[in-house]
Order: structure tokens, then C-alpha cells, then sequence
């Protein structure tokens, strides 16, 4: 199962002509403007930062030492079952690949391609309408099922408003919540992946624990850039 962890610097290739990535940009401004009204995309207010260029690096031991990765948004939307997504572009281990932000209504989803596939997941990593301890489940593809098993996360919030070091750099305004990746084999849901994600407020993810039975590993963010 370990192919199904999901790598937030995934790899997955695509293009775009001079024309949608013009129309891109157009829709990026009015997201911009709508996400602002309801609070889901400003810079200053936001667990996810949405606004094009801006750019973070992280360091990280997946592959069992020391990389780092940088990830910016490249300014497109990309529309994935009737919702508006912001790209985001990261290189890492000297290939460059490609993930999505969805941010609106308070609610904050990552969507990227599994360590060992192309299997592109998507991940409710927070709601902020919901208070701490708030819970929620949520599927991680369109359909329910991952390569055809049938998958879902169970959320929760652990804790709101804290301050987090991270690499010696102190954050305030921190979100933590929990992520639990479940799997029916065919005898009901079972654990299998559980995450945990440090957001702080104006700035995104800063922190990313996962663990996979024996299989433990972190992304700490290095630096970052907020246009």
C-alpha cells in the first residue's frame, strides 16, 4: 500500500498554450477577488496562500536523506469536477512536476500524484468553519476509489491559533489537524497513512508529518516567498 502515499511534490506533466494561460490568469484574478470577499484567498488571511508567484521551499528525509524542493504558483486554474484549482509548479530531485490548491469558502484542499503513480489524490487537509476537535470524511478521488480500492480520509482538528518552530523559525497562527488515509480491502475500512499538517495563517503549510507504520517521514518549510 505503500504506493498510495500521497507525495505533495508529485509528478505529473502539463501543458498550457499563450491563449489559456492568458484566460488562466484573467480567472486567477477574479478567484483572487472572489476568495477575498468570503475569505479564502487573500495572502494575509488565508492557510493557503493562492496569490501567483508566490513560492516556498521545503526540506525534507522521504528518500531517506536530506532534499529539498521548491514549489510556486504558476498563476493558471484548472477546473477538476466543476471546481476551480490553482497550479502549482515544484522541482524537486531535479524533476519538475505538477499539483493543485483548491481554496474557497473557508476550505482547504492539496491535490497530488501518489509516490509510485500516477494516481492523482486530493486531500481536505482543513475546514476552518469547523471548531477544534471538528471532524469530517472526505474521499480522496472522484469516484471513492483509489486504483480501484475503495479509499477515504478521516480529518480532524487538533489544535488552532498556536505558535510552531520549524527549522528555527518560530510561526504563529498555526492550524494543526490530523489525517487519517483509510482502505476497504473488503472488510470495512481499515488505517493505513496517517498525516499531520502544520498550517500557519498567511504563510501555508509549514510542516508535514507522515507515518506509515515503521515508515516515518517530515517536509519542513526552509523559506518561502509571499507575493
Amino acid at each position: 500500500m505503500k504506493k498510495y502515499l500521497l507525495s505533495i511534490l508529485s509528478i505529473l506533466t502539463l501543458s498550457y498554450s499563450a491563449c489559456k494561460q492568458d484566460t488562466a490568469e484573467l480567472e486567477a484574478l477574479r478567484l483572487k477577488i472572489e476568495n477575498k470577499k468570503n475569505g479564502g484567498g487573500g495572502s494575509n488571511d488565508s492557510y493557503l496562500p493562492t496569490t501567483k508567484g508566490s513560492s516556498w521551499t521545503y526540506q525534507s528525509d522521504m528518500t531517506g536523506s536530506t532534499e529539498l524542493s521548491t514549489s510556486y504558483l504558476t498563476g493558471a486554474i484548472t477546473s477538476i469536477n466543476g471546481q476551480n484549482y490553482y497550479e502549482l509548479k515544484t522541482t524537486a530531485l531535479g524533476k519538475e512536476s505538477i499539483g493543485y490548491y483548491f481554496v474557497k469558502d473557508k476550505k482547504y484542499k492539496v491535490r497530488s500524484a501518489t509516490v509510485e503513480s500516477s494516481t492523482m489524490l486530493e486531500f481536505f487537509i482543513f475546514d476552518d468553519n469547523l471548531p477544534v476537535g471538528g471532524e469530517w470524511v472526505a474521499t480522496m478521488t472522484a469516484d471513492g476509489s483509489v486504483n480501484g480500492v475503495p479509499g477515504r480520509t478521516k480529518n480532524k482538528i487538533i489544535e488552532s491559533g498556536i505558535t510552531k518552530t520549524v527549522l528555527n523559525k518560530t510561526y504563529k497562527n498555526v492550524v494543526h489537524t490530523h489525517i487519517i488515509v483509510q482502505y476497504d480491502l473488503g472488510s470495512g475500512f481499515q488505517n493505513f497513512v496517517d498525516y499531520d499538517f502544520y498550517l500557519a495563517k498567511g504563510i501555508g503549510v509549514i510542516e508535514t508529518d507522515t507515518n506509515f507504520g515503521t515508515y516515518k517521514t517530515a517536509s519542513y518549510l526552509s523559506d518561502y516567498s509571499i507575493k
